[in-house]
């Protein structure tokens, strides 16, 4: 069965696929595999919030969906370990196919863990940083002079930036805001990063730092 009739069946069976991984961390459709460990893996799919299985003539197409906590993000990681290789899967994200590989997703899960274990996820996920905009002409130069009269050195006049997620650190967006204001490309950097789905990830801790 391929991944259209497998989408099909779900819509028939009032099982949207799209519009559960909207609700949900993430949600995987997959039928039987040949695998050795396929019944470890179905045990893990049952673990997650959302289970069902559709029947399409001799054929089960199964379909599971994890919630947004750590320990539904930490059976989705072992299960995803387990159906990396497999034909006949499909993972949705944030109302999405997911085009990119299973160890993108399961580096998103993992960072997510962590901030959960965090007092503070923010303390976890952002960072500061005065380079934030990209540079079509030639960089800047600058000089390095040491002052050892004791005067104290002029402050940089850099505008900093609180980031809302690492994963930015070395991603830059446009200054001026003909693509969109400056919130609009952070969040278009998160979804071609392809973690905007992290429940962790919020657009609003982006801001001026003062």
């Amino acid at each position: 069965m391929d991944k259209m009739d497998q989408f099909e069946l779900c819509q028939k069976e009032h099982v949207n696929p799209f519009a559960l991984s909207k609700q949900y961390l993430l949600v995987v459709t997959f039928v039987k595999s040949s695998s050795k460990n396929f019944q470890a893996a179905l045990l893990w799919a049952r673990s997650a919030k959302l289970f069902e299985n559709l029947e399409i003539g001799k054929e089960t197409i199964y379909c599971c969906a994890f919630d947004k906590t750590a320990e539904q993000a930490g059976m989705a990681g072992v299960f995803l370990n387990y159906i990396e290789n497999w034909n006949g899967k499909q993972i949705y994200i944030n109302g999405r196919i997911h085009s990119g590989s299973i160890y993108d997703l399961l580096g998103v899960l993992d960072c997510y863990q962590k901030s959960q274990s965090c007092p503070n996820p923010k303390s976890h996920c952002c960072f500061v940083s005065d380079d934030i905009f990209l540079w079509h002409g030639s960089r800047p130069t600058f000089e390095i002079s040491l002052d050892l009269t004791g005067k104290k050195k002029e402050t940089s006049s850099a505008k900093k930036f609180v980031m809302p997620c690492i994963n930015f650190r070395h991603h830059r967006i446009e200054k001026e805001t003909y693509l969109g204001n400056w919130n609009e490309q952070i969040a278009a950097l998160a979804v071609k990063q392809n973690i905007d789905w992290c429940p962790s990830f919020d657009i609003e801790n982006f801001r001026q730092y003062e």
